[in-house]
């Protein structure tokens, strides 16, 4: 089952010294990241961000942000956090992974904490679970995005019993009717929604590569209208997407990071048609970002920052923010845990 393997817990990958090399070298100021880790066009590569040794503490956040908190097993907590301050929403193990909000902020989509392929939804206090109907016994569906005015959402598709039903479906969120085959992918590899744009008209997802050993690393990020129109990459295998990425509110680029495993850690945006790739951000000290998000009103990223590559080994790690513009890093969060799957709303 391809949710299963999305979050087991990974054997360790060795960082060694000249990888951080690598990595300190991709961040100076003028740079340009090499040939073999990015598709064309050539990307741009905005001013270098501040020294992490003039970080003011924890600025805190203005609104409200949702992460996941990971422990040995992979075992995740959802927390919440306004201001200065985290609060614990669920149970240790009771949900994971996803936590969209929708758009009327009245509940989060969430994954059962077991091994389930039928997702729901909870409340902003962490209760009142809600499982998403689906009415095709065989389909198993897990949900990643809403549409910009919460009437449907993007699913995750496959049957065990047909290969050739994989792909992207949406669905309306009251019943799971009228439901849209997006994309089609028979198989095994997967195709991943990610995010809908500010007009709904478009969703942008990670189409996988392989299966094994790592269904995380290899695949390339697509835009494809709602309908199922107009499929085109935007960031190649060279670019090293993770599967994670998210729409800008002005809807001009899409943002997302490294890929785990890659030898150096890197924040992007690009254009929906695929032009204007971009190096938005990489750390001075060598770390790794994670789960890029916009703040509500777009003037913002935030995201965590890991030691190593490879999130599966839930090192300590810390949220940062930095402007739209990739500059001003900002510590958010220094607490000492594996922090992931942030989402951030007014």
């Amino acid at each position: 089952m391809r949710y299963a393997r999305r979050w087991v817990t990974r054997t360790p990958t060795v960082v060694t010294v000249s990888t951080a090399l690598v990595s300190l070298a991709a961040c100076s100021a003028g740079t340009r990241a090499s040939a073999e880790t990015v598709s064309s066009p050539e990307p741009r590569q905005l001013p270098a961000i501040v020294s992490p040794s003039r970080l003011a503490p924890n600025v805190g956040i203005q609104g409200q942000l949702l992460f996941t908190k990971t422990t040995a097993g992979d075992i995740q907590t959802i927390y919440t956090m306004s201001g200065h301050r985290d609060r614990r929403l669920t149970a240790p193990g009771d949900f994971c992974c996803l936590l969209r909000v929708s758009p009327d902020h009245q509940r989060i989509l969430v994954m059962p904490g077991v091994d389930a392929i039928v997702g729901g939804t909870i409340n902003l206090n962490g209760g009142d679970f809600q499982p998403l109907n689906n009415p095709d016994p065989t389909l198993g569906l897990v949900p990643q995005a809403w549409s910009p005015d919460g009437t449907r959402i993007a699913f995750e598709g496959w049957d065990f019993s047909d290969p050739g039903r994989t792909g992207v479906y949406t669905a309306r969120a009251s019943d799971g009717g009228a439901r849209v085959r997006v994309t089609s992918r028979p198989g095994e590899s997967h195709d991943i929604p990610l995010d809908y744009s500010p007009n709904g008209k478009w969703l942008v997802f990670y189409r996988s590569a392989t299966v094994n050993p790592d269904d995380q690393v290899g695949g390339s990020l697509w835009v494809v209208g709602a309908d199922g129109s107009h499929p085109h990459q935007v960031a190649s295998p060279k670019a090293q997407p993770a599967p994670w990425a998210r729409w800008s509110k002005d809807s001009r680029r899409i943002l997302y990071a490294n890929e785990r495993t890659a030898s150096s850690g890197a924040l992007w945006t690009v254009a929906p048609d695929g032009t204007h790739l971009t190096k938005l951000f990489c750390d001075a000290q060598g770390r790794f970002p994670l789960d890029p998000t916009w703040s509500p009103d777009g003037s913002h990223i935030i995201f965590a920052l890991d030691p190593t590559n490879d999130e599966f080994t839930h090192p300590d790690n810390g949220l940062y923010t930095i402007t739209a513009q990739g500059t001003d890093l900002q510590l958010a969060n220094g607490s000492h845990d594996f922090k992931r799957q942030l989402e951030w709303w007014q």
